[in-house]
């Protein structure tokens, strides 16, 4: 690229001077032609061989001399290229330099270029430009820098400056060197010469010139163009600023210093020169100040007494004051700086006090003009009339959440009021306004932030110097702890050795002295063989003398209008210079800041005035230090700040009462903090600063919520500022959580403290409590009222101030949370220091105390409480590490103390006082819950204070003073007088509940531990939770508990010993009372034995989930250890156990019906259930295990015992109860395979006791109750007492107890939501069951149950009929079972004549007729076979074996006609049918057909046997009759059937009038078919046997009037119709019964001859013949109907001989 650049220069040089130069031409065509013949390789090949040829550059230089302008730009060019890639030949660089001299007033181009060119020149031709050469470099970039043009000008000034620094980085380079390289030179220094190398000398000789000239002067050694001081000092100030190190090594240079420069400074200060020229200087004065102080220290004291002098506003200006400060700004910010200055000049003596006057000078510019920095009583937010109200509102930001009022700051004149980074501040500092003529304007308050500034810098300057001497420092390998870490570090566990007790050699809660003194800081004073003690001494002298400067200047700032930022960094000056003093031992300077920040930590209106409320804050009302962890809480503190963006729309009126806690109080509070937590240790007697400043920022927090609660909290900030709620919510929020950070860590600090500093902490706290005397706002009476207390006290404060404030409970509470955090923090030592040393017994005292005294405060009580439950179990907690007497030590101490609160709480409450207050409930919660912490940690190591546990648990139920052997814990449940568990009674349900949890623990997981002697007590305790009426649910645990009592005590015992307990013939009372003693003496076979009494006792409680719950839980407990026990244990566990709660169960049923007890019904209901559950239970068990129960020779006794109590239930005229003793009768007798084992004398008084029940039938309709579950379990218990006593019981009684199966039938209830229309009920069937059981040959057994039966098939028409309003069971199911057990006992029985004699059988067919008889008049049918086909198909199925036994018994002629009777009625109704009463779904055909077949089947079994003549005529007349009337298919008119007391001929010849109106045929035409060809069958010769002829007598007249009646009607109704048909169903009928009539030989006997005619068999129709004559002369047209007639006339001519 440079050979191109190069080649294309020169060929332009050639073009452009051939005519005008030839001497330039003819070069630049020398060094074309030289460019060319160089081979094409790289830049530095290329630049090596130009460097060969020195003639190469001879055009450049030609060119540059005939100052033409266009050849002058391409050679410099090319010059400036050539000195980049240093292919300058070195021997021509001196006619380089004359020839960029000779054109540099060309123009623009060539002057930047020439400028471009030099610094290359001076760095790669660094070792040749020396001497002559550098002056000439130098000479020609200062001529540049005259030239007009800025941009050269400018240009060439940075081009020199960087020239100058060139030169002394050349001699940073030779020093590296300065053995390799000799002098050339010796040049002056303050006694001498010093001899210098060739780069030092050079850099003398510029610095001596550059000095010269900025003082107007000329230069000695350099050719200077001439420069302006301005630039001058630039180029010192660049100088000394790049190369500080060269001026402190060289002698000669810092002979220039205190020569040259320092009178040129000191002269300056002194001089009223331009700002610029000032600012310069300055800036000159303060690098030699910062770098240079030990090179001239004299100076630097003059002119550092020059900068405090002009720091005086009449002394100079504005901005040279702010210059100086700023100077002092850096100054401050160099902690070996201050130090220094500190030492040379302060701490000597003639010295001037530079630092001392210079904080003064602080002191007296914080007070100049109050008015402008906004000086009031307290800090404020800077203010300005012209702020845009959509900025952001420093102002509400600053006092988010405070309160109007405490703005209040005086406003001067100016527009600004106050310090504010928004105008106090310049976005350039004055020192760095070097392109400036004149100073800037600056605000009135840029130098009160600027002093500001400085008292931070310092004060950080001393910490970044003191800190780290006061760390410990760890060993190789180990981090360098951080400051904010120190105190961060948790106490060691004591190993077992240093719990060791050193003078008896017995274990003991005590150890050595074990905490860390290393977080304890060091005082650096101490360290005296320290490389930096003498700047430690200095330090402290420094402290000593000027913190009354320092802290008068802060303490003005602190009550200045500050903005955030410069109020942040005034505080954490403040902190440091506090830590700094602290750290240094030096107690005067840190208390007195400790005290200044206290103040500032609360607002300034607080200590001068009463803050009252109109109310004591409840326990409720937040308090930032309520949160016992730590100081404050967030929440509670961001809830108020976030009531600024609530209700922004409401507006309130400025409140000027109550002042809060603003941003910057906090802040203040947080350095407080800060400090104490760094100091800790330390602090000694300053601790009660620190706590009181707390103690006031509780108070005013507290005063301020409890106001802002109750109306719209953006009232505190103006309203101007209002939109900025947000930003003020989350300012406050932001800063709360770094305060409690702070008090989180200022507490943790504490846990390292030795425990004198410990202790010394513990009672500065407890002296807040011991100042105080508050008292509660209600006080416990002698009565029991309450009255308001309201009294005054004294609250300490920051500095001796009083503050007299309202009593509330808000100092207690901050009192107590400290109290709380130093317990929580230090577990560790309170558990393994003895009592006394570690605090413990204090902190204890102090708090049970506060616990149980009513005058207090409740929140406090409370509080305290809580602190005494965190603290035991913590060092429960802790036990779990030490050994086992240490642990039972610690275990006893803890819980010994629970039970000291406790007692202690109820000490002073009268005996008749039986309600506590709330205060005390609670109070009393706390330690119930303490308690079940410490249980939960301990588990079942926890092997000591099981006494005072119990003590704790049972104080739920108010019982102080317990004594188990002395109270009777079970009660004779049979009692009447207690009938009921009488409820326990507690203080309150949620101490119960409380106490309950930790019950809870001890019977499921802690058991093991308890010890034998205290089960009893804990028996009782588990007998108080069951009987407790607050809480079901624990009531229903509480019954599970026994159960694992019962398991646990099971696994240590053995079963088979325990029927050795007591005397298991011994009465039953005896017997509970024998196990009660033998279980308070340990015995565990008693103790088991004991938990079942205790849920015996249970059984009758008052509510039914508590008692079903206990018996059920006695029946698992039996369930699984019952294979365990002999039979002689059974009988013990029976009468001690079962027994006992049945009798108990028994009494109270009959309790509760009592006239002046009566329970509701559905407390009868519930306790009915409850025995239900009862005897359900004993039958499972007794069930379950009546093998091993019968091998007892006592089990018979005990069933009569328990038939006893059965008896007693009876008496309470419950069917539920019944139902409850019958099934457990039939559970525990359908387990008994011999009835033997139990006796003969058992099981009759158990069929007694059955029988009984109906005895009582009147107190039934005393409660309204279903009776089918009982008459079903009543049911079911006869057949298991029938098993097991058929064989003993005589037939009457058996017979009496199936009446009584009657009367369950007849007396039961309908069945809710069912139907035994399709199914019989359960009742029903049990009793059908019952009845096929009975053994039936018994004498007099079999008409008995055929009459029962009988009845049971009648009984849904006779139980209708007798009520039809009933709503009871509708019997049909049972009827068509009845049906067939009565088909199958009679029929089983048919050949006993008693069955017929007693009248059974015809009342069976009697029963049976009902339902024939009610064909569709009765609907009730069901879905399966229908009842009076169901009777019908019995009816046949024994009449037919009945006939037959009839006449082979030759029964009575009474009996005889009765059972005919019955057939023919039954006859009668299988033919008839009520068809308008069926419904319409009804399959008529399938019921013609069956009842077609039935009568079939009847007919052949009573055909002929109804014509003997021991039935009388009346009886076949009827027979007959029913099947006339059931053969008419059509309706007949009135009067063509005679009436029944007439004869069924009389008017057989009449004719009715004829009719037009269709008869409706009959819907069973078949079963009139059937009937009439019945009836002609009976007219129709047979055998000519007597039966016959009797049979066709009695049908004959009814079959001649039945052939008449289709005659009449033809006869009547044909001629109307004309030419009409006859319809269909008539001409059918009439064409049958013709046909009939024609084929009809009939018994000759069976109708008697006619007057004059003489006929065998056709005797019918001389009777017919008149009809038949009229019906010829009307059938003229219907020829079929004539035939038929024609043909019987002819029969008729046949039989007369015609």
């Amino acid at each position: 690229m440079t050979a191109q650049i190069l080649s294309s220069e020169l060929a332009n040089l050639v073009q452009e001077s051939k005519r005008k130069n030839t001497e330039l031409r003819n070069a630049a065509e020398k060094s074309l032609q030289d460019l060319k013949a160089l081979p094409a390789t790289s830049e530095s090949q290329l630049a090596a061989d130009l460097n060969r040829r020195p003639q190469f550059i001879s055009p450049f230089l030609i060119a540059c001399g005939t100052h033409n302008v266009k050849f002058a730009t391409s050679a410099v060019a090319c010059l400036q290229r050539l000195a980049v890639t240093r292919a300058l030949p070195r021997e021509r660089l001196r006619e380089v330099l004359d020839a960029f001299r000779e054109c540099s007033a060309l123009g623009l181009e060539i002057q930047l270029k020439i400028l471009q060119a030099l610094p290359s020149l001076l760095q790669n031709y660094s070792n040749e430009l020396r001497g002559e050469l550098l002056s000439s470099i130098l000479q020609v970039c200062s001529s540049l820098q005259n030239v007009k043009n800025p941009a050269v000008s400018n240009t060439a000034a940075a081009t020199l400056q960087q020239l100058v620094i060139s030169v002394f980085d050349k001699v940073a380079v030779e020093d590296e060197r300065s053995l390799e390289i000799p002098t050339v030179a010796e040049v002056p220094r303050d006694d001498g010469v010093v001899p210098v190398r060739t780069a030092a000398h050079d850099a003398y000789k510029v610095f001596h010139d550059l000095c010269i000239m900025t003082e107007g002067g000329k230069p000695e050694f350099v050719r200077f163009s001439p420069i302006s001081p301005a630039s001058g000092l630039e180029l010192i100030e660049s100088v000394l600023t790049n190369h500080g190190q060269v001026f402190s090594n060289h002698p000669e240079q810092g002979h220039i210093l205190r020569s040259l420069l320092m009178p040129l400074i000191i002269r300056s200060l002194s001089e009223r020169l331009t700002f610029p020229i000032t600012l310069r200087v300055i800036r000159i004065l303060h690098v030699l100040i910062r770098h240079h102080l030990a090179v001239m220290p004299s100076e630097c004291e003059i002119a550092l007494g020059l900068l405090n002098h002009m720091l005086d506003p009449e002394a100079s200006p504005p901005w040279k004051r702010a210059l100086c400060m700023e100077v002092f700004r850096g100054l401050y910010s160099d902690p070996a700086l201050v130090l220094e200055i500190y030492g040379q000049y302060d701490e000597k003596e003639g010295k001037k006090l530079i630092l001392r006057d210079n904080l003064a000078a602080f002191v007296r510019l914080s007070t100049e003009k109050p008015a402008i920095i906004g000086l009031g009583h307290h800090s404020t937010a800077p203010a300005t009339q012209g702020m845009n109200k959509d900025s952001p509102s420093e102002q509400a930001v600053v006092e988010a959440g405070a309160i109007a009022g405490v703005i209040g700051g005086p406003i001067g004149g100016s527009s600004n009021t106050g310090i504010s980074t928004q105008w106090s501040t310049l976005r350039t500092p004055c020192l760095d306004h070097l392109d400036k003529s004149e100073p800037p304007n600056l605000p009135e308050t840029y130098i009160y932030g600027l002093a500001l500034t400085c008292i931070n810098n310092l004060s950080e300057s001393l910490a970044k110097f003191i800190l780290p001497l006061t760390v410990h420092v760890e060993g190789k390998g180990k981090k360098k702890p951080k400051m904010q870490d120190i105190t961060d570090q948790e106490v060691p566990i004591p190993t077992q050795s240093e719990a060791q007790d050193q003078d008896g050699g017995s274990q003991r809660l005590s150890r050595t002295q074990s905490y860390r003194t290393r977080t304890v800081p060091i005082n650096p004073l101490s360290l005296e063989h320290h490389s930096s003690y003498r700047g430690i001494k200095t330090t402290a002298d420094l402290i000593s003398e000027c913190w009354p400067a320092v802290l008068a200047t802060c303490s003005t700032f602190l009550n200045a209008a500050l903005d955030a930022d410069y109020y942040r960094a005034l505080v954490r000056s403040i902190q440091k210079f506090t830590q700094v003093a602290g750290l240094l031992r030096l107690s005067t300077p840190r208390d007195a800041f400790l005290t200044t920040l206290g103040k500032a930590a609360v607002p300034s209106n607080v200590l001068t005035a009463n803050v009252s409320s109109t109310k004591t804050p409840s326990l409720e009302s937040p308090s930032i230090f309520s949160n016992a962890k730590g100081l404050l809480s967030v929440d509670s503190l961001v809830s108020q700040a976030s009531t600024l963006s609530m209700d922004k729309n409401r507006r309130t009126s400025m409140d000027m009462g109550n002042p809060t806690l603003s941003t910057r109080n906090l802040l203040c509070l947080r350095a407080l903090l800060n400090l104490a937590i760094a100091l800790g240790p330390t602090l000694g007697s300053a601790w009660s600063i620190i706590f009181e400043t707390l103690q006031q920022a509780d108070m005013v927090m507290a005063a301020s919520f409890t106001k802002i609660g109750g109306r719209d909290a953006r009232g505190a900030i103006p309203a101007g500022y209002r939109n900025d709620g947000d930003a003020a919510s989350q300012n406050i929020g932001s800063e709360t959580a770094a305060v409690q950070a702070a008090a989180t860590r200022l507490f943790e600090s504490t846990v390292d403290f030795p425990n004198d500093s410990f202790v010394n902490v513990l009672e500065a706290l407890c002296q807040l409590l011991h100042g105080k005397f508050l008292q509660s706002n209600t006080t416990r009476t002698s009565g029991g009222a309450f009255r308001s207390v309201v009294h005054q006290r004294r609250v300490g404060s920051v500095s001796g101030i009083s503050i007299n404030t309202e009593s509330n409970a808000q100092d207690y509470v901050f009192a107590l949370s400290k109290v709380a955090d130093l317990a929580t923090l230090n577990q560790s030592r309170l558990a393994h220091f003895n009592a006394t040393e570690s605090g413990w017994d204090v902190l204890m005292k102090e708090l049970v105390s506060i616990c149980a005294n009513p005058m207090i405060a409740n929140s406090a009580r409370l509080l305290a409480a809580d602190i005494i439950s965190r603290t035991v179990k913590d060092i429960a907690g802790f036990s779990m590490a030490e050994l086992v007497e240490q642990r039972s030590e610690i275990q006893d101490r803890v819980l010994s103390a629970l039970q000291l609160q406790i007692s202690t709480l109820y000490s002073n409450q009268s005996d008749d006082e039986e309600l506590a207050d709330e205060a005390d409930v609670e109070v009393h919660q706390v330690a119930l819950e303490a308690l079940k912490s410490v249980m939960e940690q301990c588990g079942e190591s926890l092997t000591a204070g099981w006494g005072s546990v119990f003590a704790v648990l049972l104080s739920a139920f108010g019982t102080r003073n317990y004594d188990p052997a002395g109270e009777e814990s079970v009660k004779d449940v049979g009692d009447e007088e207690s009938w009921s568990l009488q409820p326990a009674q507690i203080i309150s349900k949620r101490l119960a509940r409380s106490a309950f949890g930790s019950v809870h623990l001890v019977c499921s997981d802690f058991l093991a531990a308890v010890p034998d002697n205290s089960i009893p007590t804990l028996l009782e305790l588990l007998m108080r939770f069951c009987s407790q009426q607050e809480d079901l649910n624990m009531s229903l645990t509480t019954i599970t508990f026994f159960w694992n009592v019962s398991d646990f005590l099971h696994n240590r015992i053995d079963m088979s010993s325990l029927a050795n307990v007591v005397n298991i013939t011994a009465e039953d009372t005896n017997i509970c009372h024998e196990i009660e003693i033998a279980a308070r003496r340990g015995s565990l076979p008693a103790l088991w034995l004991d938990v079942l009494l205790h849920l015996t006792t249970v059984t009758i409680d008052v509510r039914l989930e508590v008692r079903n719950g206990a018996i059920h839980t006695i029946l698992r407990i039996f369930s699984n250890y019952v294979d365990q026990l002999s039979p002689e244990a059974w009988m013990l566990c029976m009468r001690a156990v079962l027994f006992k709660m049945v009798e108990a169960n028994a009494t109270a049923q009959a309790m509760v019906r009592l006239s002046d007890r009566k329970g509701s019904v559905d407390d009868i209901k519930n306790w009915n259930e409850t025995t239900k559950v009862l005897l359900n239970a004993i039958t499972s068990l007794l069930g379950a295990y009546m093998d091993t129960i019968t091998n007892s020779t006592d089990f018979g006794s005990a069933w009569r015992s328990m038939l006893g109590f059965f008896s007693r239930y009876f008496g309470c005229g419950s069917h539920s109860l019944g139902a409850s003793v019958f099934t457990t009768i039939t559970g525990v007798l359908s387990k008994m395979e011999d009835g033997n084992k139990i006796g003969a004398t058992a099981l009759l008084e158990t069929a007694d006791l059955w029988s009984q029940y109906f005895n009582h039938r009147t107190l039934w309709r005393n409660e309204i109750e279903e009776n089918q579950e009982a008459f079903v379990a009543y049911a079911q218990a006869f057949k298991e007492i029938y098993r097991l006593t058929k064989d003993t019981l005589a037939p009457e009684r058996v017979l009496e107890m199936i009446a009584h199966l009657e009367d369950c039938i007849m007396e039961s209830n309908k069945v809710a939501y069912s139907s035994d229309v399709d199914y019989p009920t359960s009742l029903q069937s049990q009793v059908m069951e019952c009845l096929g059981v009975v053994q039936s040959d018994i004498p007099g057994a079999p008409p008995f149950l055929v009459k029962l039966l009988a009845r049971f098939t009648a009984l849904p028409f006779t139980a209708a009929a007798a009520n039809p309003q009933r709503q009871g069971p509708t019997f049909v199911a049972l009827s068509k079972a009845s049906m067939t057990l009565l088909q199958s006992l009679t029929i089983k029985h048919i050949a006993q004549e008693e069955i017929f004699t007693s009248g059974a059988f015809d009342f069976a067919l009697t029963s049976l007729a009902k339902p024939i008889m009610q064909k569709y008049t009765w609907q009730l049918e069901g879905r399966k076979t229908k009842t009076w086909q169901k009777a019908t198909s019995t009816t046949l199925a024994i009449l037919k074996p009945a006939l037959l036994q009839v006449r082979a018994l030759s029964v009575k002629k009474e009996i005889t006609k009765a059972i005919w009777d019955q057939i023919t009625n039954i006859a009668d109704g299988i033919a008839k049918a009520d068809i308008e009463s069926a419904s319409s779904s009804t399959p008529f055909e399938m019921d013609e057909d069956f009842d077609v077949k039935s009568l079939t089947a009847l007919r052949d079994m009573i055909t002929p046997s109804l014509g003997a003549p021991g039935i009388p005529d009346t009886t076949r007349r009827a027979y007959t009759s029913n099947l006339f009337q059931n053969s008419l298919i059509h309706q007949t008119e009135p009067g063509e059937i005679p009436p029944a007391g007439d004869g069924p001929l009389e008017e057989l010849y009449k004719i009715r009038y004829g009719r037009t109106k269709d008869p409706v045929p009959n819907l069973r035409s078949r079963m009139s078919y059937f009937c009439f060809s019945e009836l002609v069958s009976l007219v129709a010769v047979h055998d000519s046997s007597a039966e016959r002829i009797k049979l066709a007598q009695a049908a004959a007249p009814y079959l001649i009037l039945r052939a008449a009646l289709p005659l009449k009607a033809y006869i009547a109704d044909q001629p109307l119709r004309g030419r009409m048909p006859q319809p269909e169903s008539q001409r059918e009928e009439l064409l049958f019964v013709l046909r009939k009539m024609r084929r009809l030989d009939c018994e000759p006997k069976a109708i008697p001859d006619c007057a004059g005619a003489s006929s065998p068999h056709k005797k019918h129709l001389h009777r017919l013949f008149p009809l038949l004559h009229k019906a010829i002369k009307v059938a003229g047209k219907d020829p079929e109907v004539l035939e038929e007639l024609v043909g019987l006339m002819d029969v008729v001519g046949d039989e007369f001989g015609i």
